[in-house]
This record gives structure tokens, C-alpha cells and sequence, in this order.
């Protein structure tokens, strides 16, 4: 699986970079002042693509200028990954190409 190059997150165009190195326990972030999410390399295709959910999550609501409580990690990790479930799991995504 290959992630996307770019999402578009509340009009603004992030660009999304496979890192090899990210902080000891993380496997994704956002850069906000720059648009860019970074992921990092060698964790399972699945993991990137929940980790790339999560941080859009994130980021979707730093655009939204949703207070700072709302982005902590014991809130968007599990909505990111049950948003991912959710769209894998029901092929959702596909309402979007027909």
C-alpha cells in the first residue's frame, strides 16, 4: 500500500513524507506551520495508514481551531483508528470514485 503524496485537510494541501526517524514511541505528526505529516518508515503498511488517519484527525481539527484538549493523543488515536476501521472495513472510500 501506498500512501498519498498530498491531503487536502480544510483546504489547506499537506504534504505527507515518510521519515525514518520520529521520536522514540511515535509513529506520526503534523507540521502546521509548514503543511506537512510525517510518518514513519518501516512500521506495517496498516500502521502508516492508521498513524496517516490519526494525524489528519489531528490536523483536522487544529484547522478547525478546535480547542488543544480536543488533539491529545488519548482522544485522536482511538478516533483515527476507528475511523480507519471503519473505512477499510466498509469500503467506503469507494463512494467517492463512482
Amino acid at each position: 500500500m501506498n500512501l498519498p503524496t498530498h491531503v487536502k485537510i480544510g483546504g489547506i494541501k499537506y504534504t505527507v513524507v515518510l521519515k525514518e526517524k520520529i521520536d522514540e514511541d511515535g509513529w506520526g505528526y503534523a507540521d502546521y506551520s509548514n503543511s506537512v505529516i510525517y510518518i514513519r518508515q518501516g512500521i506495517s503498511s496498516q500502521k502508516q495508514r492508521q498513524t496517516l488517519i490519526d494525524v489528519v484527525v489531528q490536523a483536522m481539527m487544529f484547522e478547525a481551531d478546535i480547542d488543544g484538549r480536543c488533539i491529545s493523543n488519548s482522544i485522536v488515536v482511538p478516533l483515527g483508528d476507528m475511523l480507519d476501521n471503519v473505512l477499510a472495513d466498509n469500503k467506503l472510500e469507494e463512494m467517492y470514485y463512482r
